[in-house]
C-alpha cells in the first residue's frame, strides 16, 4: 500500500520505521520523509496514495500489536 507517492513510501516502510523508532509521528515523518514532496498524504486523500499517512500510522500500530 502506497502511503506517500512522492517518496515511494509504503505501509511496510512505516511499520519498519515504527519498529526501529517508536510511534512518535514527527519522528516517523522525519525518518521516512513522508509528506516531504507535495504534502497531500499528510492531511487530505491523494489520488496517488492508497492509505494517507495518518491512517498508515494507525494501521502500523495495529500490525505491530499483533506481532
Amino acid at each position: 500500500m502506497i502511503v506517500c507517492a512522492c517518496q515511494n513510501l509504503t505501509l511496510d516502510d512505516i511499520v519498519e520505521a515504527m519498529e526501529k523508532h517508536g510511534n512518535d509521528t514527527e519522528t516517523i515523518r522525519s525518518v521516512t520523509c513522508a509528506g516531504k514532496g507535495c504534502g497531500e498524504c499528510l492531511e487530505t486523500p491523494c489520488e496517488e496514495v492508497d492509505l494517507p499517512f495518518p491512517y498508515a500510522l494507525l494501521n502500523a500500530e495495529a500490525i505491530l500489536k499483533q506481532r
